[in-house]
Protein backbone atom coordinates (compact mmCIF):
# COMPACT_ATOMS: atom_id res chain seq x y z
CA UNK A 1 0.00 0.00 0.00
CA UNK A 2 2.86 2.35 0.78
CA UNK A 3 4.44 1.52 -2.55
CA UNK A 4 1.17 2.27 -4.35
CA UNK A 5 0.86 5.82 -2.93
CA UNK A 6 4.53 6.54 -3.58
CA UNK A 7 4.06 5.54 -7.21
CA UNK A 8 1.10 7.90 -7.60
CA UNK A 9 3.04 10.76 -5.99
CA UNK A 10 6.12 10.32 -8.15
CA UNK A 11 4.20 10.14 -11.41
CA UNK A 12 1.45 12.68 -10.75
CA UNK A 13 3.03 15.13 -13.22
CA UNK A 14 2.56 12.61 -16.02
CA UNK A 15 -1.04 12.18 -14.96
CA UNK A 16 -1.66 15.98 -15.03
CA UNK A 17 -0.01 16.33 -18.44
CA UNK A 18 -2.28 13.61 -19.78
CA UNK A 19 -5.35 15.37 -18.37
CA UNK A 20 -4.22 18.70 -19.87
CA UNK A 21 -3.76 17.13 -23.31
CA UNK A 22 -7.21 15.62 -23.02
CA UNK A 23 -8.69 19.05 -22.08
CA UNK A 24 -7.01 20.87 -24.98
CA UNK A 25 -8.06 18.14 -27.39
CA UNK A 26 -11.64 18.30 -26.15
CA UNK A 27 -11.70 22.14 -26.48
CA UNK A 28 -10.32 21.90 -30.01
CA UNK A 29 -12.99 19.37 -31.05
CA UNK A 30 -15.70 21.50 -29.44
CA UNK A 31 -14.48 24.64 -31.19
CA UNK A 32 -14.55 22.86 -34.57
CA UNK A 33 -18.11 21.73 -33.95
CA UNK A 34 -19.31 25.28 -33.21
CA UNK A 35 -21.42 27.13 -35.72
CA UNK A 36 -19.16 29.40 -37.84
CA UNK A 37 -20.83 32.51 -36.44
CA UNK A 38 -20.31 31.34 -32.88
CA UNK A 39 -16.68 30.51 -33.64
CA UNK A 40 -16.15 33.97 -35.12
CA UNK A 41 -17.76 35.61 -32.08
CA UNK A 42 -15.54 33.61 -29.78
CA UNK A 43 -12.45 34.61 -31.75
CA UNK A 44 -13.49 38.27 -31.62
CA UNK A 45 -14.02 38.02 -27.89
CA UNK A 46 -10.58 36.49 -27.46
CA UNK A 47 -8.98 39.18 -29.61
CA UNK A 48 -10.80 41.90 -27.67
CA UNK A 49 -9.63 40.49 -24.36
CA UNK A 50 -6.10 40.25 -25.71
CA UNK A 51 -6.11 43.86 -26.91
CA UNK A 52 -7.63 45.07 -23.63
CA UNK A 53 -4.89 43.29 -21.74
CA UNK A 54 -2.24 44.80 -24.00
CA UNK A 55 -3.64 48.29 -23.41
CA UNK A 56 -3.62 47.78 -19.64
CA UNK A 57 -0.06 46.48 -19.67
CA UNK A 58 1.41 48.88 -22.23
CA UNK A 59 -0.83 51.96 -21.95
CA UNK A 60 2.02 54.41 -21.34
CA UNK A 61 4.28 53.53 -24.30
CA UNK A 62 1.20 53.08 -26.49
CA UNK A 63 -0.21 56.53 -25.61
CA UNK A 64 3.20 58.13 -26.14
CA UNK A 65 3.43 56.49 -29.57
CA UNK A 66 -0.06 57.67 -30.52
CA UNK A 67 0.78 61.22 -29.41
CA UNK A 68 4.25 61.48 -30.94
CA UNK A 69 3.31 59.79 -34.21
CA UNK A 70 -0.21 61.12 -34.84
CA UNK A 71 -0.70 64.02 -32.34
CA UNK A 72 -4.11 62.58 -31.54
CA UNK A 73 -4.82 64.15 -28.15
CA UNK A 74 -8.15 62.41 -27.60
CA UNK A 75 -6.88 58.87 -28.19
CA UNK A 76 -3.59 59.47 -26.35
CA UNK A 77 -5.32 60.75 -23.23
CA UNK A 78 -7.99 58.03 -23.34
CA UNK A 79 -5.24 55.42 -23.40
CA UNK A 80 -3.35 57.13 -20.58
CA UNK A 81 -5.61 59.61 -18.75
CA UNK A 82 -3.53 60.01 -15.57
CA UNK A 83 -0.08 60.78 -17.00
CA UNK A 84 1.00 64.34 -16.09
CA UNK A 85 4.05 64.11 -18.36
CA UNK A 86 1.85 63.29 -21.34
CA UNK A 87 -0.56 66.17 -20.73
CA UNK A 88 2.41 68.52 -20.22
CA UNK A 89 3.90 67.39 -23.54
CA UNK A 90 0.57 68.14 -25.22
CA UNK A 91 0.53 71.59 -23.59
CA UNK A 92 4.04 72.24 -24.87
CA UNK A 93 2.98 71.23 -28.38
CA UNK A 94 0.19 73.81 -28.33
CA UNK A 95 2.49 76.48 -26.88
CA UNK A 96 4.33 76.80 -30.20
CA UNK A 97 6.29 73.57 -30.16
CA UNK A 98 4.35 72.32 -33.16
CA UNK A 99 1.19 74.43 -33.05
CA UNK A 100 -0.02 77.60 -31.34
CA UNK A 101 -3.24 77.52 -29.36
CA UNK A 102 -2.88 78.96 -25.87
CA UNK A 103 -6.42 77.96 -24.92
CA UNK A 104 -5.49 74.31 -25.48
CA UNK A 105 -2.05 74.80 -23.95
CA UNK A 106 -3.58 76.32 -20.82
CA UNK A 107 -6.05 73.44 -20.53
CA UNK A 108 -3.32 70.79 -20.65
CA UNK A 109 -0.98 72.63 -18.28
CA UNK A 110 -3.85 72.87 -15.79
CA UNK A 111 -4.57 69.18 -16.28
CA UNK A 112 -0.91 68.37 -15.59
CA UNK A 113 -1.06 70.36 -12.35
CA UNK A 114 -4.27 68.60 -11.31
CA UNK A 115 -2.51 65.27 -11.78
CA UNK A 116 0.74 66.43 -10.17
CA UNK A 117 0.31 69.57 -8.01
CA UNK A 118 4.08 70.11 -7.64
CA UNK A 119 4.74 70.03 -11.41
CA UNK A 120 7.10 73.04 -11.48
CA UNK A 121 7.39 73.43 -15.27
CA UNK A 122 3.61 73.29 -15.72
CA UNK A 123 3.12 76.07 -13.15
CA UNK A 124 5.80 78.15 -14.92
CA UNK A 125 4.23 77.74 -18.35
CA UNK A 126 0.77 78.44 -16.99
CA UNK A 127 2.16 81.64 -15.47
CA UNK A 128 3.49 82.67 -18.88
CA UNK A 129 0.06 82.13 -20.44
CA UNK A 130 -1.66 84.20 -17.72
CA UNK A 131 0.89 86.95 -18.45
CA UNK A 132 0.13 86.84 -22.19
CA UNK A 133 -3.57 87.10 -21.37
CA UNK A 134 -2.93 90.15 -19.17
CA UNK A 135 -3.89 88.33 -15.95
CA UNK A 136 -0.91 89.60 -13.99
CA UNK A 137 -1.99 88.50 -10.52
CA UNK A 138 -2.76 84.98 -11.70
CA UNK A 139 0.61 84.93 -13.43
CA UNK A 140 2.37 86.04 -10.24
CA UNK A 141 0.53 83.37 -8.25
CA UNK A 142 1.97 80.68 -10.51
CA UNK A 143 5.47 82.18 -10.35
CA UNK A 144 5.28 82.26 -6.55
CA UNK A 145 4.46 78.54 -6.60
CA UNK A 146 7.45 77.89 -8.87
CA UNK A 147 9.82 79.76 -6.56
CA UNK A 148 8.41 77.97 -3.54
CA UNK A 149 9.11 74.65 -5.24
CA UNK A 150 12.58 75.73 -6.38
CA UNK A 151 14.01 79.11 -5.24
CA UNK A 152 16.85 78.72 -7.78
CA UNK A 153 14.64 78.37 -10.86
CA UNK A 154 16.16 81.36 -12.64
CA UNK A 155 13.56 81.76 -15.41
CA UNK A 156 10.91 82.38 -12.74
CA UNK A 157 12.79 85.49 -11.58
CA UNK A 158 12.85 86.81 -15.13
CA UNK A 159 9.08 86.27 -15.46
CA UNK A 160 8.58 87.85 -12.03
CA UNK A 161 10.38 90.95 -13.26
CA UNK A 162 8.51 91.01 -16.57
CA UNK A 163 5.07 90.61 -15.01
CA UNK A 164 5.71 93.33 -12.43
CA UNK A 165 7.17 95.59 -15.10
CA UNK A 166 3.97 95.42 -17.14
CA UNK A 167 1.84 95.62 -14.00
CA UNK A 168 3.58 98.87 -13.02
CA UNK A 169 5.35 97.65 -9.87
CA UNK A 170 8.79 98.83 -10.95
CA UNK A 171 10.61 98.11 -7.69
CA UNK A 172 9.49 94.48 -7.74
CA UNK A 173 10.44 94.31 -11.41
CA UNK A 174 13.96 95.50 -10.50
CA UNK A 175 14.13 92.79 -7.84
CA UNK A 176 13.08 90.09 -10.31
CA UNK A 177 15.49 91.04 -13.07
CA UNK A 178 18.35 91.57 -10.62
CA UNK A 179 17.82 88.10 -9.14
CA UNK A 180 17.73 86.64 -12.65
CA UNK A 181 21.04 88.33 -13.55
CA UNK A 182 22.64 86.97 -10.37
CA UNK A 183 21.87 83.48 -11.62
CA UNK A 184 22.54 84.08 -15.32
CA UNK A 185 24.75 87.08 -15.96
CA UNK A 186 25.45 86.07 -19.57
CA UNK A 187 21.83 86.38 -20.73
CA UNK A 188 21.36 89.76 -22.41
CA UNK A 189 17.58 89.78 -21.83
CA UNK A 190 17.95 90.34 -18.09
CA UNK A 191 20.10 93.43 -18.65
CA UNK A 192 17.82 94.74 -21.38
CA UNK A 193 14.66 94.51 -19.31
CA UNK A 194 16.30 95.83 -16.16
CA UNK A 195 17.48 98.83 -18.21
CA UNK A 196 13.91 99.21 -19.51
CA UNK A 197 12.63 99.44 -15.93
CA UNK A 198 15.20 102.07 -14.94
CA UNK A 199 14.26 104.03 -18.06
CA UNK A 200 10.61 103.96 -16.96
CA UNK A 201 11.71 105.32 -13.58
CA UNK A 202 13.53 108.17 -15.36
CA UNK A 203 16.94 107.05 -14.09
CA UNK A 204 18.84 107.46 -17.37
CA UNK A 205 22.27 107.10 -15.81
CA UNK A 206 21.32 103.71 -14.36
CA UNK A 207 19.72 102.77 -17.68
CA UNK A 208 23.00 103.55 -19.44
CA UNK A 209 25.00 101.59 -16.87
CA UNK A 210 22.86 98.45 -17.04
CA UNK A 211 22.49 98.48 -20.83
CA UNK A 212 26.25 99.03 -21.16
CA UNK A 213 26.89 95.91 -19.06
CA UNK A 214 24.50 93.98 -21.27
CA UNK A 215 26.29 95.12 -24.42
CA UNK A 216 29.46 93.77 -22.87
CA UNK A 217 27.77 90.35 -23.03
CA UNK A 218 25.99 90.80 -26.38
CA UNK A 219 27.68 93.48 -28.49
CA UNK A 220 25.48 94.92 -31.21
CA UNK A 221 22.27 93.50 -29.78
CA UNK A 222 19.49 95.71 -31.26
CA UNK A 223 17.37 95.90 -28.10
CA UNK A 224 20.29 96.75 -25.83
CA UNK A 225 21.75 99.17 -28.39
CA UNK A 226 18.37 100.90 -28.65
CA UNK A 227 17.83 101.32 -24.89
CA UNK A 228 21.45 102.35 -24.47
CA UNK A 229 21.01 104.93 -27.25
CA UNK A 230 17.87 106.50 -25.80
CA UNK A 231 19.54 106.69 -22.37
CA UNK A 232 22.46 108.56 -23.95
CA UNK A 233 20.02 110.80 -25.81
CA UNK A 234 18.30 111.75 -22.55
CA UNK A 235 21.68 112.38 -20.93
CA UNK A 236 22.60 114.76 -23.75
CA UNK A 237 25.29 112.48 -25.24
CA UNK A 238 23.92 112.78 -28.74
CA UNK A 239 26.84 111.58 -30.85
CA UNK A 240 27.26 108.46 -28.75
CA UNK A 241 23.50 108.00 -28.95
CA UNK A 242 23.65 108.20 -32.75
CA UNK A 243 26.28 105.48 -32.88
CA UNK A 244 24.31 103.20 -30.57
CA UNK A 245 21.00 103.72 -32.38
CA UNK A 246 22.61 103.27 -35.81
CA UNK A 247 24.05 99.97 -34.57
CA UNK A 248 20.60 98.95 -33.35
CA UNK A 249 19.02 99.75 -36.73
CA UNK A 250 21.72 97.88 -38.62
CA UNK A 251 21.30 94.82 -36.40
CA UNK A 252 17.50 94.74 -36.56
CA UNK A 253 17.62 95.11 -40.35
CA UNK A 254 19.53 91.83 -40.59
CA UNK A 255 16.97 89.95 -38.48
CA UNK A 256 14.29 87.60 -39.74
CA UNK A 257 10.87 87.27 -38.10
CA UNK A 258 12.00 83.99 -36.52
CA UNK A 259 15.06 85.75 -35.06
CA UNK A 260 12.77 88.32 -33.51
CA UNK A 261 10.44 85.59 -32.23
CA UNK A 262 13.22 83.91 -30.28
CA UNK A 263 13.45 87.06 -28.15
CA UNK A 264 9.71 87.39 -27.59
CA UNK A 265 8.23 85.74 -24.46
CA UNK A 266 4.79 85.06 -25.91
CA UNK A 267 5.57 82.33 -28.48
CA UNK A 268 2.90 83.53 -30.94
CA UNK A 269 4.38 83.09 -34.43
CA UNK A 270 1.53 85.08 -35.97
CA UNK A 271 2.99 88.36 -34.71
CA UNK A 272 6.69 87.80 -35.41
CA UNK A 273 6.71 89.80 -38.65
CA UNK A 274 4.63 92.60 -37.12
CA UNK A 275 6.83 92.69 -34.02
CA UNK A 276 10.01 92.87 -36.09
CA UNK A 277 8.62 95.74 -38.15
CA UNK A 278 7.46 97.67 -35.08
CA UNK A 279 10.87 97.26 -33.43
CA UNK A 280 12.58 98.60 -36.55
CA UNK A 281 10.21 101.59 -36.68
CA UNK A 282 10.83 102.34 -33.00
CA UNK A 283 14.58 102.48 -33.56
CA UNK A 284 14.12 104.68 -36.63
CA UNK A 285 11.89 107.00 -34.56
CA UNK A 286 14.55 107.24 -31.85
CA UNK A 287 17.21 108.06 -34.45
CA UNK A 288 14.98 110.75 -35.91
CA UNK A 289 14.69 112.37 -32.47
CA UNK A 290 18.40 113.27 -32.71
CA UNK A 291 17.62 115.64 -35.54
CA UNK A 292 14.52 117.31 -34.12
CA UNK A 293 14.91 120.97 -33.00
CA UNK A 294 14.27 120.02 -29.36
CA UNK A 295 17.31 117.76 -29.29
CA UNK A 296 19.70 120.02 -31.20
Amino acid sequence: MIYYYSYIFLHSDLFMQSKLRFFVSSCTRAFKQLHPLAASALMCLGLTLFLAGAVVLFHKPLSNFVWQRFHNTRLATVLNPYDADLTFAIGEYYFNHGSYDIIQAKQYYERSIALRPDFLEAHYQLGRIHFINGKFQSALNEIHIVLTLNPEFKQAYYMYGLINGYAGDLDQAIYGFSEFIKRDDFNWAGYNDLAWIYFQKGDYAKTKEVAGKGLGKAAGNPWLSNIYGVALLNLGEKEAARVALSTALESISRMTPDDWGRSYPGNNPNIYSQGLEETRKTIEHNLALLDTPASL
